[in-house]
């Protein structure tokens, strides 16, 4: 693929088996490449041309309708358009696997951790920006705080909860969820691939 083609995200490298679906008529497997929120190339036997339409279904990570925007001698590249919400999810999860060292173990540090619920406790959050946010503590443990809040800061963002620095992980219904960074002092910052 050449290098010097325009793209409007940042593509994450992922290796997932995939099921692709041309003009609803030519079906094959295939491997998913790299994804971003709006682009992704998958490796497959297809005689697709640019223009045609393609369903592509990656295992444990979404269903993606688009157009093929170029082909490769093994496989193509598909342009595809999200609504803000599905965006923003496949974002998250984009994120978590290009990050998956700094989260690995998070679901289990959840599970064997309690949670303490405390609805009544409001803070201040310092973003690197310099902006504040004021929140309200939902539940915290000692990895991690979930909070309402009337914004939801980008995942992997770095925030200071009160005297705690740490990174958004999650968005939630009513705000966002910070795991601590318990590994970094001062002003280092964790090596995060943004999507």
């Amino acid at each position: 693929m050449p290098k010097t083609d325009s793209r409007r995200f940042k593509r994450v490298s992922i290796d997932l088996p995939a099921r692709i679906v041309i003009n609803d008529t030519e079906e094959c497997e295939g491997r998913l490449l790299n994804m971003s929120p709006g682009d992704l190339a998958v490796q497959a036997d297809t005689k697709a041309v640019v223009g045609d339409a393609a369903v592509i279904r990656i295992k444990g990570l979404d269903i993606i309708e688009g157009t093929v925007a170029r082909t490769f001698p093994d496989g193509l590249a598909l342009s595809f358009r999200l609504s803000k919400k599905r965006r923003t999810l496949l974002t998250e999860k984009l994120m978590v696997l290009a990050n998956s060292g700094l989260s690995a173990g998070l679901q289990t540090d959840r599970r064997s951790t309690p949670r303490h619920r405390d609805e009544n406790t409001r803070m201040v959050c310092r973003l690197d920006d310099g902006t504040s946010l004021f929140v309200k503590i939902i539940d915290r443990c000692v990895e991690s705080v979930a909070v309402d809040a009337p914004r939801r800061p980008p995942v992997g963002s770095v925030i200071h909860v009160g005297r705690s620095r740490g990174i958004v992980v999650r968005h939630t219904p009513r705000g966002f969820v910070v795991s601590y960074d318990t590994q970094s002092s001062g002003d280092s910052r964790p090596a995060l691939r943004v999507v």
